[in-house]
């Protein structure tokens, strides 16, 4: 009857298993008297997200908060056009970045494509279709940093959001000057 069974069931979704960290009493650590090299071991939980490819220093790049460095640039120089300035640094470093990045992926494509050749030539199969989902992903990350460039270049929101922290910590920075010279007059 239990075969029935195994062959009814219903496959069950992949559920998320969230490993739980238990605290050892005092009494219990003193009993083990384990060395806490080893106690920090297992309480280390490592998590991981993004892609792990080099699309995700753009990524990080973007999201980066340039509030403070604003702050910190406008209590030294309040002027404006010191600010522009710093906008189109910024700037060109995410452009030089965008560069860099599509350059290490067709670099990447370049010799993914000679390993799918080499695999083709050798009859292993498998290596040379997981190559050719590796190139795959590749290119759809490249098709992606392309969009990102053409937002970039209408000014989008989403692509300008370093820009916009540098320039909301400048303009605090000059608030501050301001109270501070106010205070000491």
């Amino acid at each position: 009857m239990a075969l029935f069974n195994w062959f009814g069931k219903k496959p069950v979704e992949n559920e998320q298993i969230v490993p739980e960290v238990i605290e050892p009493t005092q009494e219990q650590s003193n009993e083990q008297n384990a060395p806490k090299e080893d106690e920090d071991k297992k309480k280390v939980i490592t998590i991981t997200w993004g892609t792990g490819m080099p699309i995700d220093v753009i990524f990080n790049f973007i999201h980066r908060n340039f509030e403070e460095e604003g702050f910190q640039d406008a209590l030294v120089n309040c002027d404006i056009t010191y600010r522009d300035a710093k906008e189109k640094i910024i700037r060109n470093d995410l452009e030089m970045l965008f560069k860099r990045i599509v350059l290490k992926y067709k670099s990447d494509i370049r010799m993914v494509n000679v390993r799918i050749d080499n695999a083709q030539k050798a009859l292993a199969l498998a290596a040379a279709s997981d190559m050719a989902a590796l190139r795959e992903t590749y290119e759809e990350h490249l098709t992606e940093i392309q969009e990102m460039q053409q937002q970039l270049e209408a000014n989008d929101p989403k692509m300008t959001t370093m820009i916009e922290s540098y320039r909301r910590g400048f303009l605090k920075g000059i608030a501050a000057n301001a109270v501070n010279f106010i205070n000491n007059k």
